[in-house]
Parts: C-alpha cells; structure tokens; sequence
C-alpha cells in the first residue's frame, strides 16, 4: 500500500501524494464533491488517511466520517490511519466490530451501523467514502437517508469517495446526471500503470473449451436472473472443475466466484472429492468464520474459495494467483472487482502474474478489464443502427425486412452454446497492435457530451482509414499529465523545452508547433482501435 521507510514509517507513493495533493486543489476550485479513481492495489486506504491527517493538521478542530459498506474495510482503514498518525484521535462506529465510539473526532463506521444517527453525531466537516460505487441514487436507502439527514445537520460539508470503478450497473457514471452525488474526478490512476511501475501482477487468460450459456437467461435488476443462471452453470461445474483443477495445479490459492449458494456447494463438493481443500463464503458466513477461511487462504492451509455475492472489494488475499469464473454478470465493475482479487503483490511467495480461467465470458463481453468503461445511463446515446445493403435505408438494428425495397436481412448468427472461453486479451497490454503509415493528421475540438471537459481530437489519416486519439489538455490530475508528455514529445525538436499549452484553446492555436508523425501504432479494443504509439521520421526504429 505504502512505503516503509528506515524509520518504520510509512511513507507514501508518489501517486498517492499526488492523489491528495489534486483532490485538495479540487475541493478548493470546485465545488461539490470529487472521487478519487483508484484500482486495488492502490492503497486507498492510504490516500484517505493522508487526507484526514492533512485535514486535521490545517484545521484542528476538523469532524471528518469515514463511511463505507464493510466492517472489515472499517478496520483495515482505521489500521492505516493510525500507522501513518499514531496519535489520530480515531474511533470506530460499527455493530460488526463490536465498538460504537459515537463522538470520536475522526470516525470510522459503516453506514449500516450509522444510517440512523446523523442527528446525534454533531457537527461533520467532511465524509469520506470507501467503495464510492456502492452508494445508489435512490433516496429511501441507508446512504440517501444519512446523506440528507446530515445534509440538514451540515450544510457546509463536503464529501470525498474512493472506488476503483467509478459507476453503477443501475445508474452510470457517478459523475453524470442531475442526480448524481460526486461531481468529478479529482484524480485517477489506471490500472495498467500500477501493473507497469510493479504496484499490480498482470492478469493472463488461457482459452478453455468450455462457458456458460446465457441465451436466453432473463435480466432482472438488469443483470442476468440468479434463477436461471443458477441452472446454466451447474450444468458446467463438473466439466468446470476438472479443467480448472488441471489448470491450477502449479497455482498456489484460487478464489472461485458462483452465482448462488447451490452453485457453490456444487463447486465444493467436486473439488473436494478430487482432493483440493475448498471452503465457501457468501454474505451471510459469520465474521469469525469467514476470518477463518480468509487467514487459511493466506497461510496456505485452504487451496480455495467459493464466493458467493462477496469477496468482490476490500478483500486482501495476496496469494490468490488464480480467479475462477463461472458467474457470468452484466456488471463491468463487479467483473473488475472479481478479477482484481488476484492482481495483488505476494511477497511471501512466488506469485508473478494471476491466471483469469474465464468460463462466464467475461472477458468476450466486457473486454480487457483496464479498458472497461462506465455504462451509458438509460436515455443516453443513439440507439444503434444499420444500412440496407440494397437501397442505403438506415433502419433500426432490429429490423429484419427492409420496408423500403422489401431486403430480407439474413438472420444473425446463432453463438454456438459452446464458444470457447477465452482466449481473449485480458489485459490491453497482451493486445498485439498494427503499426501503419500516416499521411495526414488534422487537429479539432471534441466537444463532451458530459460536465468534464473538452479535449484536443487528433485524426490521423492513413491512406483510406483513419484512426484518432484524444488529448485531454484542459483536464486535471493524471489525464492533464499524459497530455503534457503527448504535447512534449508530438512538438518540433526546436521548440523543446516550452511549456504544454495550458488550455485546449491555446493548445489550437499553436498546433503548427507539432510534427506528423511517420507512422503510428494501434490496436483493436473492442470495435475500436487505439492509437497507442508515434513515430517521428527522426526516431524510426523497426516494425
């Protein structure tokens, strides 16, 4: 998470200073409340305890709640918390952990324990939220009934949330919409880049012959039926877990992840008949027993786990070197919150990469998981669409005869209930790019469609295809600091050493200062391609 220096203490990394350094000068030009993006691994626990510790140090008399949806989490925050600031007036609010330190300056709880005490809780200068994503819209919940109610209490305070996946299945981006709570990212750190400085290990795939069938499985709450996908995977758990076992074999801890209790029981029972300890946690195992299996998970004694609705964030499990998935979701975010449970650093053992057996297709639906983006909010975007071949018609893409001049559009092809899973990418980085000769490049403004924004579009023409990539000059925080190192190296070799443009207009104004590239790199992600490489005529090296 941090660093220990020679004195014992712990010492931040750089990107976590710059975490809370950027927050700061956003709660100062902005107003509302901003989100911390941060995969796991990054140490958020950290990045809030440096804030409440600069907080407190600037304004002494500072109230501040750190609230999140886990008792466990509660406890690994405070923990952090007093190893950076021993002395912390810190206290813990939580039914789980057995301690309701109701008036502590600093206090840690969890919004089960705290819904219904904003009113006796006093003065609240500042809320901080682990796993910001689990905070819904609805008013008549926990979260919207202590929000308001502490709204009314504190007018005046502000409101910090952490999460690796700033989004809802239900509801998108937690940064868009009238409704929405948070009101930017005043930082982020990609997933990719902790892989590359050493902070993560990678995430490797391996085809397998075998997926769940969700054709036709219904969608309830907009994700797949638990009802139905129950039956579609135990139709594959015995053929499951004789490949994965083989797979796992020179892997020291699985964490297996199941749609339901009766799948998970299944699960335990054909692992432990073919010899591999397995336990099972769902959210109702007790504390203690779930510390159980968690700690046996660490030392070695359980090889392991079943998990059921749980295990999905705040989990620290370093040895996990291989994720099991057999619990096909329309959630992006609980897909990279599953597969992240490996991705942690183990120095106590051997573990350079995390093996991702992806029976639910994962990775077919979503992509590679540093790549996944928030869903659209319903209401948003244009619906898609197609062109009769005939006459040129644009139809919606469900209709199948064209009204026009009467083409009967050939019927989609049926995925085959078996389709190999998944020898796709898991990462962006095992993508293999193209690299293709430039002849034009043309500079414009991209217009957002949301509250963030604008950013320098750049078209790359090459020969009959074009490619693009974005700029996000007027942007903060990690997003500004690429664009400052794309404007470094895409100026002229004369002008080195002149600062970036500081914002998208001057950046317009001063495009003839930037060279064509000879030829530029780019892979496909998805339906898209990403330009993720230039090369200038003075820097050529070897395709």
């Amino acid at each position: 998470m941090a660093v220990h220096a020679t004195d014992g203490k712990l010492r931040l990394r750089d990107y976590q200073e710059e975490a809370v350094a950027q927050t700061w000068e956003w709660l100062n030009y902005n107003a509302g409340c901003p989100i911390i993006e941060a995969p796991v691994g990054a140490g958020k626990s950290i990045i809030m305890a440096e804030i409440m510790r600069q907080a407190c140090e600037d304004w002494p008399d500072t109230r501040i709640l750190m609230i999140t949806h886990s008792a466990e989490l509660v406890k690994q925050n405070h923990a952090k918390l007093k190893a950076i600031w021993p002395s912390a007036p810190a206290g813990i609010y939580a039914a789980g952990l057995g301690r309701k330190e109701l008036h502590a300056q600093i206090l840690f709880c969890t919004i089960q324990s705290i819904w219904k005490k904003a009113y006796d809780l006093g003065r609240v200068h500042l809320i901080v939220v682990d796993e910001a994503h689990t905070i819904g819209r609805k008013e008549k919940t926990m979260w919207g009934r202590f929000l308001k109610d502490t709204a009314i209490c504190n007018a005046d305070h502000r409101m910090i949330g952490l999460t690796g996946t700033p989004w809802r299945l239900d509801s998108g981006s937690l940064v868009e919409g009238d409704d929405r709570l948070f009101h930017g990212i005043s930082y982020r750190i990609a997933m990719i880049d902790l892989i590359n400085r050493g902070y993560l290990v990678p995430v490797v795939s391996r085809p397998t012959s075998l997926k769940v069938d969700t054709q036709g499985i219904r969608k309830t709450a907009g994700d797949y039926n638990i009802g139905q996908l129950t039956k579609a995977v135990d139709d594959v758990i015995e053929q499951a877990v004789d490949d994965f076992i083989q797979r796992g074999a020179e892997r020291r801890t699985w964490m297996i992840f199941a749609p339901s209790v009766e799948n998970a029981f299944h699960i335990q029972k054909s692992v432990q008949e073919r010899g591999v300890t397995c336990a099972i946690v769902t959210a109702d195992t007790p504390a203690d027993e779930r510390e159980r299996i968690l700690s046996g998970m660490r030392t070695g004694n359980i090889r392991s786990a079943v998990s059921v609705g749980t295990l999905t964030t705040g989990i620290d499990v370093p040895p996990v070197d291989m994720v099991v998935g057999l619990r096909p979701t329309m959630s992006s975010a609980l897909v990279i919150q599953m597969v992240g449970r490996g991705m942690r650093l183990s120095p106590d053992t051997e573990k350079t990469d995390c093996l991702l057996v992806d029976y639910a297709g994962w990775l077919q639906q979503h992509g590679p998981i540093d790549l996944i983006e928030p869903p659209r909010r319903k209401g948003e975007g244009v619906a898609p669409r197609k062109e009769c071949p005939e006459c040129k018609t644009s139809l919606p893409i469900h209709i199948m005869d064209c009204p026009t001049c009467g083409y009967a559009f050939p019927p989609p092809e049926k995925e085959d209930a078996r389709l190999y899973a998944s020898d796709l990418p898991a990462l962006s980085t095992q993508i293999k790019p193209q690299r293709v000769q430039v002849t034009d490049v043309r500079y414009r403004r991209h217009k957002s469609r949301s509250e963030k924004p604008d950013s320098l579009c750049v078209e790359y023409t090459c020969g009959l295809s074009e490619f693009k990539e974005w700029v996000c000059i007027d942007h903060t925080g990690y997003a500004r600091t690429k664009a400052v190192q794309w404007w470094a190296k895409a100026r002229k070799p004369e002008l080195a050493g002149q600062p970036a443009p500081y914002t998208l207009d001057e950046a317009l104004s001063r495009v003839s200062e930037l060279r064509m590239p000879s030829e530029i790199e780019v892979k496909k992600t998805g339906k898209y391609f990403e330009v993720t490489r230039q090369f200038y005529a003075s820097e050529m090296v070897p395709a």
